[in-house]
């Protein structure tokens, strides 16, 4: 299902904003001007260009020698948190200023304004973005989990049919008008199952994609193309396991995979969704852990709620309550869902999709990531 849109106009401005092309020094606000390992500990210690480091397409200056090791030994303990993103908007959202940091527990985030900086500061766990716990439960909660998951499978088309499933493209278009300028929309998303994923959202003339492949992960926009960090793809592979046909994709093939942390599943109760009798699965998949609602009587999945950002800046609770779904040769999944967030409806979250293809051949070099 495609992202949620609320936020992604101020995303597209973040990612075209900040993205460079690739094989460019690292520019200022590239240039983190002060020690890194320093400022964790709390000092603010200019650097020296003479004692640079680049990594993730930053460059970490250093006050000697000294710290210079230390950082080498342990990169990720010093480097900036989220590859980099704003530290407001998310490690989805475009790129912050190195000249704008802040350390919060440890870690140096960056921010796209000082308005970004300064919300982040004002209550900095309302955005902070982390992988999902594994979920855990006992034999019987496992037994009953597969079995749901099984019945949301032959509700889908089958196993058979989901393991014949080798690509997946679905599109979308909305018009609409911000100030006096009209836009049309236009929503991409390909899986190739069982590791590569890519999503471009288009404004016209204007676009900004991003692409998972197991050699890595990378952003684009009009502006060039260029690598992401780790952190950053991990967050886009945790979004594409809210699927819920990549959900019970993984499922029907028997996950975990060598390519594939492992899906776990685990029963967690019955209720009501209206007047609908459901019962709950918890899954846990690529670091993203998410609850699903399964009609008690047929296996449609009706709704799937977990904790992140859905359509806003903020983390939060979200609830995604299915309202169309399409079978298309013979598969069958959801096409459209609101959004409660917080326990607030939040319309400009939903999201829908136009259409969607089966085993679609997508364009050679659609999921090439360039070399770091």
């Amino acid at each position: 299902m495609n992202s949620p849109h609320a936020a992604t106009r101020v995303i597209a401005i973040l990612v075209a904003a900040f993205l460079a092309p690739s094989g460019i020094a690292a520019p200022p606000e590239r240039t983190l001007p002060v020690d890194p390992v320093e400022l964790v500990a709390g000092r603010e210690v200019p650097g020296k260009p003479e004692l640079t480091i680049e990594r993730d397409g930053f460059a970490y200056q250093f006050a000697t020698p000294e710290t210079k090791a230390a950082f080498e030994k342990d990169p990720t303990k010093y480097e900036v948190a989220d590859g980099g993103a704003c530290g407001r908007m998310g490690p989805l959202s475009g790129l912050g200023d190195a000249r704008r940091y802040a350390v919060h527990e440890g870690r140096i985030f960056l921010f796209a304004s000082d308005g970004c900086r300064a919300g982040f500061l004002k209550e900095p766990a309302k955005y902070i973005e982390t992988e999902d716990e594994k979920i855990f439960g006992s034999n019987e909660q496992v037994e009953r989990g597969r079995a749901l998951l099984d019945k949301a499978v032959a509700w889908a088309g089958g196993a058979e049919r989901l393991k014949g499933l080798k690509t997946l493209r679905a599109t979308a278009e909305r018009k609409e008008k911000h100030g006096e300028n009209d836009y049309t929309i236009t929503n991409e998303t390909a899986l190739a199952f069982p590791d590569r994923a890519y999503q471009r959202e288009s404004w016209n003339d204007s676009w900004f994609s991003t692409t998972c492949a197991p050699e890595g992960a990378a952003m684009a926009s009009t502006r060039g193309e260029e690598r992401i960090s780790d952190s950053r793809a991990r967050a886009f592979r945790r979004a594409m396991a809210r699927w819920p046909i990549v959900i019970l994709k993984a499922h029907a093939d028997g996950a975990p995979k060598a390519d594939c942390p492992g899906l776990i599943v685990i029963a967690d109760g019955d209720g009501k969704i209206g007047e609908t009798p459901v019962e709950y699965v918890k899954v846990w998949l690529n670091g993203a852990a998410s609850r699903l609602a399964i009609e008690t009587t047929t296996g449609r999945p009706m709704q799937l709620s977990y904790r992140g950002r859905d359509g806003t800046t903020s983390v939060g609770d979200s609830v995604r309550t299915f309202s169309a779904y399409a079978t298309v040769d013979g598969i069958t999944m959801p096409t459209a869902y609101g959004v409660s967030f917080n326990g607030k409806d939040l319309p400009a979250a939903a999201s829908k999709i136009d259409a969607f293809e089966i085993n679609p051949a997508l364009p050679a070099g659609l999921f090439k990531v360039p070399q770091q």
